[in-house]
């Protein structure tokens, strides 16, 4: 597919764009892995023959030995809750630094440096904030529906019969989990419409919506394609690797990075063409 060509073009000459997205990959895993390991050893020396005795004695004592393993490494527990909140915030950062490089490189056809990093981050932060908030709503309120509209079908189903109940409620999960397939995929333009015409949330939630008529299964493709190439890929590389921890996680993220920054490329990229064929259509008409 064209565009899938020129986001990968995109990312060869501008391989800056990769950087906040592996850093909040890394980092964070890094930090994990520590904590990991401390509290796995921690966890082992409780658990020893020598410390608490034979397996019996550790399943009769089992509330005693979890509020001390707990009071042992309350403070690596701490320090978890903290690296995954660092995560979230780095994401946050990362995110649309990336996207904001894209657009102007997408506008200006210049390369990227570093220099661009924290300009676009501040630019858009507190759009993708909003974003975030926005797309945690909309799946909140279509989980909550789902459930709605599931009790009423089944209980409308077990009024009649109960064989067609079941029938009735395995059919419309089927239609949900579809239903919900679709939206993940139409919500990959909402941050983009934001960044690409500088809209609200609400205006780009609806600019996606429309795009998405015209482009949804070029969208489809190119998400599907990118994806399950980075995972064999992804699969390949842990084969060779093997479980080295630290050396893993430098190696493991490189390719998630790559599709992730690959695909951000591409929804910007089948945004803008859909968003200049529909100006195209308006005009001729």
């Amino acid at each position: 597919m064209e565009q899938i060509k020129k986001a990968f073009g995109m990312l060869q000459e501008n391989w800056v764009l990769l950087i906040p997205i592996y850093l909040t990959r890394l980092i964070p895993a890094l930090l994990g892995i520590y904590i990991f390991s401390e509290i796995s050893t921690e966890l082992v020396t409780m658990l020893s023959v020598e410390e608490i005795g034979e397996t019996q004695h550790v399943l009769e004592n089992y509330e005693q030995v979890t509020r001390d393993f707990f009071q042992a490494n309350r403070d690596y527990i701490l320090a978890s809750v903290i690296v995954a909140l660092l995560g979230l915030l780095m994401n946050f950062i990362a995110v649309p630094a990336t996207v904001g490089m894209i657009k102007e490189n997408l506008e200006q056809g210049e390369k990227l440096d570093f220099s661009r990093i924290v300009p676009n981050a501040g630019r858009y932060f507190v759009r993708y904030l909003l974003y975030r908030i926005g797309k945690l709503a909309l799946w909140i309120f279509f989980f909550l529906l789902s459930i709605l509209i599931v009790a009423l079908v089944a209980f409308g189903g077990s009024m009649v019969d109960e064989g067609m109940a079941v029938l009735l409620v395995m059919l419309l999960g089927l239609a949900l989990i579809l239903v919900a397939v679709l939206l993940h995929l139409i919500l990959k333009l909402w941050f983009p419409a934001m960044v690409l015409e500088d809209l609200g949330v609400f205006e780009g939630l609806k600019e996606a919506f429309r795009k998405s008529k015209i482009c949804f299964w070029p969208l489809f493709a190119g998400f599907l394609g990118i994806r399950i190439t980075a995972w064999v890929a992804n699969m390949f590389v842990n084969m060779i690797i093997g479980d080295s921890a630290y050396l893993g996680s430098f190696i493991n993220n490189v390719i998630p990075t790559v599709a992730t920054v690959a695909l951000l490329i591409f929804y910007l990229l089948i945004y803008r063409k859909t968003q200049k064929e529909l100006v195209n259509t308006e005009e001729s008409g």
